[in-house]
């Protein structure tokens, strides 16, 4: 095989594998909010106390055996999106460096041709 050959091939074969992810037409999508942002709840929540949008990376690993299949970040409005093969996941938000917010995980179930909405909270620790 010619030295010229083998990187258009490697070439190929990820850009077959990118295709084939955007062609996948099943998945997550959602949120992450962090609160509270006050000391004293309410409901509804007073101007400036509600959940806020948390832009941070989310792990997504499958179930059972916890193996990562895919890393995404939520944007400035804490939306994310991830396109997956129908199964069972857990998505897990990173936390903050000093531990807050302190993120946890959510398990999904991804059906074929759709995609699963998700809502991902983190806790600020505020009392």
């Amino acid at each position: 095989m010619s030295r010229a050959l083998i990187p258009a091939l490697v070439t190929a074969c990820l850009a077959g594998s990118a295709l084939a992810d955007d062609r996948q037409d099943s998945g997550v999508r959602g949120v992450v909010k962090m609160g509270p942002m006050c000391g004293a709840e309410s409901n509804p929540p007073q101007p400036g106390c509600e959940d806020r949008p948390y832009s941070t990376v989310i792990r997504i690993r499958e179930l059972p055996d916890r193996e990562l299949v895919k890393k995404v970040r939520s944007g400035k409005r804490g939306r994310f999106h991830a396109r997956l093969e129908p199964g069972r996941y857990r998505l897990t938000p990173r936390g903050g460096k000093s531990g807050f917010p302190s993120c946890s995980g959510v398990d999904v179930t991804v059906k074929a041709h759709q995609f699963t909405r998700v809502r991902l909270e983190c806790d600020t620790g505020i009392r």
